[in-house]
């Protein structure tokens, strides 16, 4: 992930899309934009994200079977959904299928970049504590394989003391 975050954005409203990839780029992060969701997941399947921002309702594909098709291939990857009609069914179905979160238009500048930089910044640390987790891994098995190492040149040494009492 780079210090400022990408971002994309996938909404089928113009005016919506454009703002927000503003708000979002005089905040310093790297945003590209989709129509639609066709257009989003072919950019997710060949550009790396570090976070989506996505909208519910859409012409060609709604935002929880686009939410859904990410996360089969990319399951980590931070989205939250927006709508500009929220009900209780699709809050729930959002959060059911991994949305980090569900945001109601019109959406506000500063929430979008408070939440953006929590989001980023949550995913940062799980990154690093999973490096983490990782390097103590190696290292666990690097300590096992030379005390085997040990142990077995023990055992020879010992065998060579019994040869040698006879």
């Amino acid at each position: 992930m780079n210090d400022t975050g990408r971002i994309l954005i996938i909404d089928d409203e113009a005016s919506l899309r454009q703002t927000l990839a503003r708000i979002l780029q005089r905040a310093g992060f790297e945003v590209t934009t989709a129509a639609n969701g066709t257009d989003g997941l072919q950019l997710v399947n060949t550009h790396p994200f570090d976070l989506i921002y996505l909208d519910i309702r859409m012409p060609d594909m709604n935002g929880l079977d686009v939410l859904k098709a990410i996360h089969t291939d990319l399951p980590d990857i931070p989205v939250i959904l927006f709508t500009a009609q929220p009900d209780l069914h699709s809050a729930v179905e959002a959060l059911r299928r991994g949305a980090k979160d569900y945001l109601l238009k019109p959406l506000k500048p500063q929430t979008v970049i408070d939440r953006t930089k929590d989001v980023l910044e949550s995913q940062k640390k799980m990154q690093r504590k999973q490096e983490l987790q990782r390097q103590m891994d190696v290292l666990r098995a690097e300590i096992n394989m030379l005390e085997n190492e040990g142990l077995a040149k023990d055992m020879a040494a010992s065998r060579k003391t019994i040869v040698l009492d006879d």
